[in-house]
């Protein structure tokens, strides 16, 4: 089965506006969208103006029935189109873009609030929770938390969405809930959940289960149930050991998880002013080494260095101001759409900023990292 393009896939929406009264080819508007975030475009009249000073080459591939939009087009596009339908399209470009691998490996699922899309009076920014598969290197599904709900309610609709057969499904303490957990067992998945005081019962459990094991054990061996790891960056030293249970069967909360691993990771860190200690503990569905326990809770920490911190820095998502109607949330979709397409270029080993701006000084390298076209 070969990939398809990404415009062919824009193609496929229903264009919310009345077909009468239109001028521009719906998905040609969203492509060339797309096209000026991917050279550095984070707003609606630098999008235009891109699409403006780049109208030749645009009109090599598109029609352009009504020419180049204007910066309110671009925008009322955005505001009008069906974020459902907007990330119902952006899972499965993700997922023909992955055929012949699919989803494997741990994903971790976490949620980051757009700050600029709240109102200056009376409305909230929009909360997305978003999953990152750490094997592929590349944001695989989101979905925005309702005004009146929280990531409790948001996770299970996008699990729902994903392919997740096989896969490590890691949280923070936020989604260790019942029902996340039995909705990942369903797919066909595993779980690793943090857990904290908002699950009093199984944190009591966890955490005395390991006092009595430190107390009865002075010297740790490292293997199965005991593995360490030391880290220098950034300035910054980090030690961390993780001890596991693997037959939690005498943890009458635990068991009630299907949980065959809880674990403890105890972080030491040190920088050049302070140090600190801290204990984590976790459950996972699935039988863990202490090495993997410690590698997953590391690949965790991906989708807020590799996607939070990158939309943050490389396409400022937090200052973005887009707030009429669903600009916000499908913006959201697309810069995730254009750091997929620039995290699997590997031409220039710069960061994402860097390639951004190379999209825009270079034609030839913007249309390698976007594809071949087909009309």
């Amino acid at each position: 089965m070969s990939k398809r393009s990404l415009l062919s896939h824009l193609q496929e929406i229903e264009d919310p506006r009345q077909s009468a009264k239109c001028t521009h080819n719906f998905a040609e508007v969203m492509f060339m969208s797309i096209c000026g975030i991917l050279c550095g475009a984070d707003d609606w009249n630098s999008i235009a103006l891109f699409a403006q000073t780049r109208e030749g080459w645009f009109r090599q591939h598109l029609t352009l029935p009504g020419g180049i939009p204007s910066h309110d087009t671009f925008n009322r596009m955005f505001s009008l189109l069906d974020p459902k339908a907007f990330r119902t399209l952006f899972i499965t470009w993700v997922q023909d873009v992955m055929v012949g691998s699919g989803l494997s490996g741990t994903v971790a699922i976490d949620g980051k609030t757009v700050k600029g899309s709240a109102w200056n009076k009376g409305k909230d920014a929009i909360h997305m929770v978003n999953a990152w598969s750490t094997d592929l290197g590349m944001a695989v599904g989101q979905y925005k938390v309702d005004g009146k709900s929280n990531e409790i309610t948001a996770i299970p609709k996008l699990l729902a969405l994903l392919e997740l057969q096989g896969c490590l499904v890691t949280l923070d303490a936020m989604g260790c809930q019942k029902r996340i957990a039995d909705s990942i067992l369903k797919r066909g998945a595993d779980y690793l959940l943090a857990v904290k005081a908002n699950q009093k019962s199984l944190h009591k459990e966890v955490a005395e289960y390991f006092d009595r094991y430190w107390e009865n054990t002075p010297e740790d061996a490292p293997g199965p149930v005991f593995a360490e790891r030391a880290e220098h960056q950034h300035g910054r030293q980090e030690h961390r050991r993780c001890w596991v249970l693997n037959e939690p069967s005498a943890l009458a909360t635990a068991k009630r998880w299907q949980a065959k691993t809880v674990a403890a990771v105890q972080l030491d860190r040190q920088d050049a002013r302070k140090g600190d200690t801290m204990i984590r503990y976790y459950i996972s569905s699935r039988t863990l080494t202490a090495q993997e326990v410690l590698a997953a809770t590391r690949e965790h920490w991906q989708v807020e260095n590799c996607l939070h911190w990158v939309l943050d820095v490389a396409f400022d998502e937090d200052r973005s101001r887009a707030r009429q109607g669903f600009a916000a949330e499908n913006l959201a979709t697309a810069r995730q759409i254009v750091l997929n397409l620039l995290k699997q270029d590997t031409t220039h080993k710069v960061g994402i900023k860097n390639k951004r701006k190379a999209c825009g000084w270079d034609l030839d390298y913007m249309l390698k990292v976007l594809g071949e076209i087909k009309m």
